[in-house]
């Protein structure tokens, strides 16, 4: 089994939680580590081996991200300034950046049961918080998202009070 072609997948999902190429790498690492160590658990009647090594370099990145928030907590949330003018042409990296201004929190459970694909019990788990809490996270997260953007012509656009 190769699991080299997971790489470009894994990093993609770790890259949703850790923004510092470098500290990417690390968070690999130690995914594929932990991965290549509970390989005797992985049970293909359960599910596919990619989701299956997805979820661990997620975790893996979320246990490694909260470690060095608290190292390198900062007093108060800083806030994303954009340039108007870009966000005409935002590209899905200009996305995520701005997504990056969310509340951590509430980031977290966004990416993982809209875009990873988790269930509110999986995420719950994988956050160390209840069910119910994930829930009433991705509700502000989602709301957060509509209060400063809008769905026209099919792309998403920032509404014009949050561009300054």
């Amino acid at each position: 089994m190769c699991l080299g072609r997971y790489s470009p997948y894994l990093k993609g999902a770790v890259r949703r939680y850790i923004y510092d190429e470098d500290e990417i790498q690390d968070v690999l690492q130690e995914a594929f580590i932990r991965i290549f160590k509970y390989i005797d658990q992985f049970d293909p009647n359960r599910g596919r081996m990619r989701p299956w090594a997805a979820k661990i370099a997620i975790n893996v990145a979320i246990t490694e991200g909260k470690r060095r928030q608290r190292i390198q907590e900062l007093p108060g949330q800083t806030a994303l300034t954009v340039d108007p003018s870009a966000l005409e042409t935002m590209a899905l990296e200009d996305l995520i950046a701005l997504l990056k201004g969310m509340p951590s929190a509430l980031y977290e459970v966004l990416n993982l049961i809209l875009v990873d694909g988790f269930s509110h019990k999986e995420a719950a788990s994988m956050l160390s918080i209840s069910a119910e809490l994930s829930r009433q996270r991705l509700t502000r997260a989602r709301k957060w998202v509509t209060e400063r953007f809008e769905l026209s012509g099919g792309e998403l656009t920032p509404l014009k009070a949050h561009q300054s």
